[in-house]
């Protein structure tokens, strides 16, 4: 049918499923199964059915023990927590009281209970000549106003790889202007953010007789769009600019608190000439920021559990975002909360005599958070150099960094030694903190476990995604979103970071951990030695050619404007609830005074770096754990550093007297003569919101061609904009022109432009971007070459390679890289010497072996013997498996885009990993031996597979059987029982590392 995509649906089955009462998650499950082919609709039987009746809690796990499909099917499933949400959810639409919007207390044994929490997602794949859907499985990893007021299954988020949304946005386009149809029920797109679509499930249904009382709560798009941005009340705007406000009810959030109507207030804007109304964006000292009073700050503290009362908050409420700060009188903890909301942070105009309840609930995005040390990145070396920072300087932080990282990795020496190792790694790998992050199921940025990603091309308000980072840095894009998909989902409890039939940790970090904690030494283990070896090596990499250079005196912060007008032009305030320096050698060590510099990211404009005073302000101590900079000069300080403003903005502020002392502020960049007429289209062509209403007004007949184009403005913003080519052309402009040239400056300031263009609409003329990309599209330098992942996979660089002209001397870069290949080599080298220089032994382990050889020299029972074979046989088929698969896996081109997906199909890693894991899995099975036998009541039978197949070819062993010899080895030492839930919450405190290192130093 024209106009429709069936992402699965069958008329009978859904008959049957309704007729049935199955629940929304089963029907879910099963659709899943159908859209990848593990079964069709005419395997769902009145009689199957029958047997996955219930609750989503007590029916959906049945659905692949049910339903008929390959064994060699590796299908994993969300955990229990998402099926019970999905219960939840549904009784309380049911109930109609708006429950799942949050703050009605306890809901079905959930304490505070909020909705919104589950995922139901989609991948776009690409088949033939035709797009698809194909289901994911679902997740409870955040929760967002939409998905809150809607309910979780009323939402599908449908993953685009960047490179078809860079180049097939019209297409993409007219499909998901499609009606989606999944188990009878309608979705349509809505908007899109982080690369994702969003559909809605509307009040149509397809092909579906009968309802269900939840069903009574469906809104249409259009009653939607009128509910959280209004066409009427809006028209005065750019159709980018209003799409773009959707992002507010799709940000990660908690519901926080409820303000009384009478109890927000809405205030102007300070401004450099004193009329908002006529304000630059520049040119407002208060852009984006508001106040709470002490009540409402409270209230929010004690609600998320902080230790103190924040002095900021980021978050949403009614058509509103940005950041409060601690009102400068308000301030007691027991007055009504209230809160004041400037000019510049409402971004949707909402009728205020009919705001509904979720618009007076306060979404809470992230609390302040001082973040220290800092490190520098490749643009803010530029920028520090040619600002007048001396090479030397750069190579000795370099240096400092990377001795203290291979010196943390590589002491091994003493008894506490491995304690603190694996303290090392875990920080390193964020290790503890991504397993914990699982648990807090997207309220880890509002509970301040994570912050925003700190610098890259594509900024975002999602919080670090710390397992994504952990996967992305050991697999290629492809492999780490299927692993993503299929086993860091449903909340992904920590046991599901492991590979399901070994136990191994899905990270190398996890695994060096889980060898150390079961008493593995490096010098002792080859298998250890090497993994360590290589995270070391990756953490050298990670310094010399991302240029990841530690700053120990420097910190990152929200920036807020000064509340009280105290500070001078030129001057900051920045004090924190923690020591910002060493506490024994400053009198202050949680306040900066002196000259710093301060920066947000990216920075690509000779004065995106400021340096300025910072000073101790009575006034101001009060306002920790954030920057204040000044409300006075002729624009907002804010504006000055890469154009940033005060909704939510963080700032690097390095008070490191090496890095400031030589440090000279360059004049303020301005945006060249005719910029955007010369290099952008007409700004007249730009679609205006009121028009796309009057359109919409003469189609009062036609419904589906009213939806379409709301729609079209809806999802105008499809396509990728050229922000990667331009951030490529902005480097390789400062490579061959130099970072002040006005080539430079201009490619800067497209960077910035396209940047905001989801906003403002702008678009890069053709020619413009033909000319640029004929003369910035070149072979790059090694030294731009090493961090540039996200820019280099959005354009091919050609064969002629860029060159710098002699007279601009040596490119800083490259003198760094040079400096840190010569560290690299002296740090790899002195590794390796271990084997020669200490006590290494390559020697199998015996503690591994006792098991097997225990068990083989028992007395000539004929039972026990035909066990110890059969096991053998096993093990010996297997290796022969895995001898197989590893040629099969070696004989294999790896494409080498970071993309490996072929058109119509899986990508060769994909169905590499699937044999894989399947041999695991039939390793782990096998063989088929009695639990009363008396080769069992002897022994642990895992534990025998595991120290036979060490026995027969150790490097086998540990790819089938991880967790076994663990076992083994910690049980052979005094090992004590602890479940996984309990081990991956545990970390060494930082007080204990203090005790090992002072034990290492004979001080205790």
């Amino acid at each position: 049918m024209e106009g429709v995509c069936i992402i699965a649906h069958s008329k009978a089955a859904q008959a049957l499923m309704d007729s049935m009462d199955i629940a929304w998650g089963v029907q879910y499950e099963i659709a899943r199964g159908v859209s990848k082919c593990w079964w069709t609709w005419s395997d769902v039987t009145p009689e199957r059915l029958e047997k996955l009746r219930g609750l989503n809690k007590d029916a959906a796990l049945k659905v692949p023990l049910v339903l008929p499909h390959s064994s060699s099917t590796g299908i994993y499933q969300p955990e229990l927590q998402v099926w019970a949400e999905l219960d939840r959810e549904e009784k309380a639409i049911c109930e109609d009281r708006h429950r799942g919007l949050g703050l009605q207390g306890e809901w079905m044994e959930a304490e505070d209970w909020y909705g919104g929490k589950v995922q139901q997602v989609a991948l776009l794949e690409e088949g033939g000549n035709s797009l698809h859907l194909v289901l994911g499985l679902m997740e409870t990893r955040k929760s967002c106003r939409f998905a809150r007021f809607l309910g979780s299954r009323r939402l599908i988020q449908v993953s685009v790889s960047r490179e078809m949304l860079r180049t097939h946005g019209d297409t993409l386009k007219d499909f998901f202007k499609q009606k989606f149809i999944l188990c009878g029920r309608v979705f349509v797109a809505f908007g899109m953010k982080e690369g994702k679509i969003f559909l809605m499930e509307t009040q149509e249904d397809y092909e579906r007789g009968s309802r269900v009382l939840s069903d009574a709560r469906r809104m249409s798009l259009e009653e939607f769009v009128n509910w959280h941005n209004p066409l009427d009340k809006n028209g005065n705007q750019a159709v980018s600019k209003w799409t773009t406000r959707f992002d507010l009810g799709l940000s990660i959030s908690v519901p926080a608190l409820a303000f009384a109507p009478d109890n927000m207030f809405n205030i102007d804007d300070d401004c450099v000439n004193k009329n908002p109304g006529k304000a630059k964006t520049e040119e407002i000292y208060t852009d984006g920021c508001g106040y709470m009073n002490g009540a409402a700050l409270s209230a929010i503290g004690r609600r998320m559990g902080y230790r103190v009362r924040p002095t900021a908050v980021q978050g949403r409420i009614a058509g509103v975002k940005g950041l409060w700060v601690l009102h400068l009188r308000d301030r007691s903890p027991d007055a009504v909360p209230k809160i004041w909301i400037r000019s510049s942070q409402t971004k949707i105009k909402l009728d205020l005599n009919n705001l509904h309840r979720a618009h007076l609930i306060f979404d809470l995005v992230a609390p302040p958070r001082v973040t220290l040390p800092s490190r520098l990145s490749r643009l803010t070396i530029l920028n520090l150099s040619h600002n007048g920072v001396p090479t030397r300087t750069f190579v000795d932080l370099m240096e400092e960094t990377l001795n203290e990282q291979v010196r943390s990795l590589t002491r091994w020496t003493h008894p506490q030694d491995m304690q603190l190792l694996w303290a090392t790694v875990n920080r390193i790998g964020h290790v503890s903190a991504s397993r914990v992050q699982q648990y807090a199921l997207g309220a880890s940025r509002a509970l301040g476990l994570s912050g925003r990603i700190k610098e890259g091309i594509y900024p975002t308000d999602e919080p670090v995604d710390l397992l994504k980072e952990l996967l992305y840095g050991e697999l290629d894009e492809e492999e780490g979103t299927t692993l993503l998909t299929e086993l860091e989902t449903a909340g992904a409890v920590p046991q599901r970071l492991r590979n399901k039939s070994t136990g191994e940790p899905l990270t190398i970090h996890g695994v060096v951990m889980d060898l150390l904690q079961a008493g593995f030494h490096p010098l002792k283990l080859p298998f250890l030695y090497d993994k360590l070896k290589k995270i070391t090596t990756d953490v050298i990499e990670d310094v010399i050619r991302d240029f990841h250079v530690t700053v120990p005196l420097s910190a990152e912060a929200f920036i807020v404007p000064d509340p009280f007008g105290v500070l001078k032009p030129g001057q900051i305030h920045f004090k924190s609830s923690e020591n910002l320096k060493p506490a024994l050698e400053d009198l202050h060590p949680n306040i900066v005074l002196g000259e710093v510099l301060i920066y947000r990211n990216p920075n690509r404009l000779p004065s995106d770096v400021q340096k300025v005073t910072a000073i101790a302000h009575e006034a101001l101590s009060d306002y920790t754990d954030v920057i204040v900079l000044p409300t006075q000069g002729p624009c907002s300080f804010a504006s000055m550093l890469a154009g940033g403003d005060y909704d939510g903005d963080v700032c690097v502020c390095i008070y490191d007297p090496r890095l400031v002392q030589g440090f000279k502020n360059a004049p303020l960049a301005q945006q060249p003569e005719n910029f955007l007429k010369d290099n952008f289209e007409d700004q007249g062509t730009i679609e205006q919101v009121a028009a796309v209403a009057m359109q919409m007004n003469q189609m009062v007949n036609d419904p589906d061609a009213r939806r379409k184009k709301l729609q079209d403005a809806l999802l105008s913003d499809i396509s990728q904009p050229l922000i990667g080519a331009y951030s490529v052309f902005h480097e390789n402009a400062a490579y061959v022109h130099g970072y002040d040239a006005p080539e430079t400056v201009r490619n800067a300031f497209m960077f910035n432009t396209i940047l905001d263009s989801r906003k403002s609409g702008l678009k890069v003329k053709n020619d413009v971007y033909r000319r640029d990309k004929q003369r910035y599209d070149r072979g790059r330098p090694i030294c731009l070459q090493a961090g540039g992942k996200g820019a280099e996979g959005d354009l091919p660089s050609s064969v002629v390679s860029l060159s710098r002209p002699p007279v601009l001397g040596r490119f800083i870069l490259d003198e760094l890289l040079q400096e840190g290949e010569r560290m690299r080599d002296f740090h790899l080298h002195r590794y390796d010497q271990f084997i020669q220089t200490t006590q290494y032994s390559a020697r199998s382990d015996q503690e591994l072996l006792r098991p097997y050889t225990t068990a083989s020299a028992l007395p000539d029972l004929s039972q026990v013997k035909s066990d110890l074979t059969r096991i053998r046989t096993h093990v010996e088929e297997h290796i022969t498996k895995w001898q197989k698969t590893a040629r099969a896996s070696k004989s294999t081109p790896r494409t080498p885009s970071r993309r490996g997906k072929t058109r119509g199909g899986r990508s060769a890693p994909v169905e590499g990993r699937n044999k894989w894991r399947e041999l695991k899995k039939s390793f782990a099975t096998g063989p088929d031996i009695a639990s009363d036998s008396l080769l069992a009541t002897l022994g642990d039978l895992e534990a025998l597979k595991a120290s036979c197949a060490y026995a027969l070819n150790p490097k086998f062993a540990w790819s089938v059987a991880f967790q076994a010899l663990c076992r083994i080895k910690a049980t052979s030492q005094g090992s004590i029982a602890l479940t996984g839930t309990f081990a991956d919450s545990m970390s060494i405190s930082s007080s204990a590392v203090r005790v090992f290192e002072q034990s290492r130093l004979g001080m205790s």
